[in-house]
């Protein structure tokens, strides 16, 4: 599958971090789902590479202060930029695949280290597979990025 660069907009979630990676992320989802319905939401697992090894949170787009107080949950802030992205049909027959396809998008692309990988859950049939890059220029694209605070995952 060939890749795409997008410009991916800044996130703020609401997260649950996986006790391990990869077995933990269906734990993740289900606390997050006692506190809040994913249905009709959207829905990202941030990926990340720490000196601990690979962390996975999965996170729902906030509805505000409000639903972020009342859950308790951390917020994570993930600044917007360039991202290499593989559409992922029928995606959960095809789980085996997900770590070749990040690792094909980094060999085409000069990664952005500084944001974290993310899947995003587009619906029950389709993942987008999101990998930060740096834009033609070098620059890491996101002029705002001063601004935003840095994940809970970042290296």
């Amino acid at each position: 599958m060939k890749s795409t660069v997008i410009q991916q907009v800044p996130l703020r979630l609401i997260t649950v971090k996986a006790q391990s990676f990869p077995e933990g992320i269906r734990a993740a989802w289900q606390e997050i789902e006692l506190k809040r319905a994913i249905k009709g939401r959207k829905a990202y697992g941030l990926i990340c590479t720490t000196e601990a090894g690979m962390e996975y949170c999965a996170g729902l787009v906030s509805d505000g202060e409000l639903e972020e107080r009342v859950t308790g949950l951390p917020v994570v802030e993930v600044p917007g930029g360039p991202c290499a992205r593989i559409k992922l049909e029928n995606w959960k027959s095809k789980l085996d695949e997900i770590g070749g396809l990040f690792v094909q998008m980094a060999a085409e692309h000069e990664v952005d280290s500084s944001r974290p990988a993310m899947e995003f859950y587009r619906g029950f049939a389709e993942l987008h597979l999101l990998l930060p890059v740096k834009d033609e220029t070098g620059d890491l694209g996101n002029r705002f990025a001063h601004r935003v605070r840095p994940t809970v995952c970042k290296r």
